[in-house]
């Protein structure tokens, strides 16, 4: 199959690393990916360095900065564009599938329909708010898409208030974890103190992320133990940059600066983890299927991440992870509370993460899957 590829952004943060992983299967079993971006960016360069061909069209992703008359009258003008270019690849290229990665693509739609291809959305969003919004990408995802790949239950059960269950197959994420070294030269690097507990965050800057609840929660934490370090990986989309200002004001304020270490963006997500003794993921609402929990868990990291969205299926509670409450830093604090003093509890944890992200979340599976329902859909 000659299949069309659409993603919403050129970062490498996780819906970029499963686009890139999917074109790679895609190439290995003998279809030709052709992927469609809005910029050129990390993953541009790692399509490159695959020899995966892809082109640069603004699109009209969908974002909340766009939630005003002139923001519509852009997108629209944008995507009306963007519709035009691609039905010409579409039949250029002879074009089998479209497939459009993320909710925030919605011209994919209309151009399948333009050009009578079946279409595949892969949905790694949880839409709540605002209901209008919600409701109206998950509309225009029901009349546009032959199926819908979500990547949690928690997802499926987001889409399926609009779209019907049958047309809804949950996919979980699969990685190559054979990337993800056991070294510690980062802790060396960063003259990490031997005798501090190291705990990190590793996420995009945006405020449902849980940037804010994270400085609340070493706060909370510091009260029990002192010899704590925290690490905050992740940088921001373009015109968010005031959020780091915003972070770096709190943590000035409660006076955590000597205990606090803020990396921005880095792409050694491998080194950064396994200079942990605890990984924390304390996103404000519900994170869909947060590949970077994987990563943690494949590194045998003690994850802990708060009781909602696809957490909830990665890992158990004080089995392979630990839940915690939704901004509650004191009540969470107490959860954390045993894991700061015994390192075997932690180690033990980790080794039960990482027995299950082999286990539930492989490579091996996630593939099989994919290529299943890619050509399922092709051929219905």
């Amino acid at each position: 199959m000659r299949i069309l590829l659409l993603h919403s952004s050129s970062d490498m943060y996780g819906s970029s690393k499963i686009l890139l992983i999917t074109v790679k299967i895609l190439k290995k079993c003998g279809h030709v990916p052709l992927v469609v971006l809005s910029e050129e960016g990390l993953l541009s360069q790692m399509l490159k360095k695959e020899h995966i061909e892809f082109r640069l069209i603004k699109l009209g992703i969908i974002r909340r900065k766009y939630f005003n008359f002139k923001g519509f009258i852009n997108r629209l003008w944008t995507i009306w564009l963007a519709k035009n270019q691609l039905i010409r690849i579409c039949n250029q290229e002879k074009i089998d599938l479209l497939y459009s990665n993320t909710a925030a693509v919605i011209v994919g739609g209309w151009v399948a329909k333009k050009c009578h291809l079946k279409h595949i959305y892969h949905v790694h969003e949880i839409i709540q708010s605002p209901s209008w919004f919600a409701f109206f990408i998950h509309k225009m995802i029901a009349r546009n898409a032959n199926h819908v790949i979500a990547v949690s239950r928690a997802v499926k059960n987001n889409l399926s208030t609009v779209i019907p269950e049958n047309k809804i197959s949950v996919i979980y994420n699969g990685l190559d974890y054979s990337f993800l070294s056991s070294n510690q030269i980062l802790a060396k690097k960063l003259s990490l103190n031997p005798n501090h507990l190291i705990i990190g965050m590793i996420a995009r800057v945006h405020p449902w992320k849980g940037q804010s609840y994270f400085i609340d929660l070493a706060a909370a934490l510091l009260q029990k133990k002192q010899n704590i370090t925290f690490i905050m990986v992740g940088d921001a989309y373009p015109g968010n940059e005031y959020l780091y200002d915003e972070l770096d004001t709190k943590i000035d304020l409660l006076g955590l600066k000597r205990h606090f270490i803020n990396l921005g963006y880095r792409e050694d997500i491998s080194a950064i983890l396994n200079a942990l003794d605890l990984f924390v993921l304390p996103s404000t609402a519900p994170d869909p299927f947060p590949t970077v929990i994987l990563e943690a868990m494949a590194c045998k990291k003690a994850v802990i991440a708060t009781a909602q969205g696809g957490a909830l299926e990665m890992i158990e509670h004080q089995v392979s992870g630990i839940h915690i409450p939704l901004n509650n830093a004191q009540k969470a604090s107490e959860i954390i509370s045993p894991y700061l003093y015994d390192e075997k509890l932690r180690k033990n944890m980790g080794q039960v993460a990482q027995k299950k992200v082999n286990a539930f979340f492989s490579m091996t599976s996630f593939e099989k899957k994919m290529l299943n329902l890619l050509t399922a859909v092709y051929e219905h």
